[in-house]
């Protein structure tokens, strides 16, 4: 085969031209890989914060239910004594001790 005096320098640029080709390759992947991560980090941010939000709204709920559940057993306790008994007679069956004056208001029509 004859070889012509140009032919060696032009195999030496197709070969850095291929090599270049494939750093350029390389250099788009990772910078699309960087960018996927950078999206999926904002993403992963955002559902964070909203998760936090809702953390402290279901503390703030369960905060409330632990006082209501309170006051129901305050109730409970409180239905099971004789004072309850006792209003409960006076208000909805009009009952008084033997010895009790009840003084009721005017009607002002």
């Amino acid at each position: 085969m004859i070889e012509f005096e140009g032919d060696e320098g032009l195999t030496k640029k197709r070969k850095r031209s291929k090599k270049r080709t494939g750093l350029y390759l390389v250099i788009a992947l990772v910078l699309l890989f960087v960018a996927t991560l950078g999206a999926h980090g904002m993403t992963l941010s955002q559902d964070c914060d909203k998760l936090s939000a809702e953390v402290t709204e279901l503390e703030a709920k369960k905060k409330e239910l632990e006082q209501e559940s309170e006051e129901i057993k305050e109730r409970s306790e409180y239905m099971k004594t004789d004072a309850y008994i006792e209003d409960v007679a006076r208000e909805k069956f009009g009952l008084a001790y033997d010895d009790e004056i009840i003084f009721k208001a005017a009607d002002s029509n």
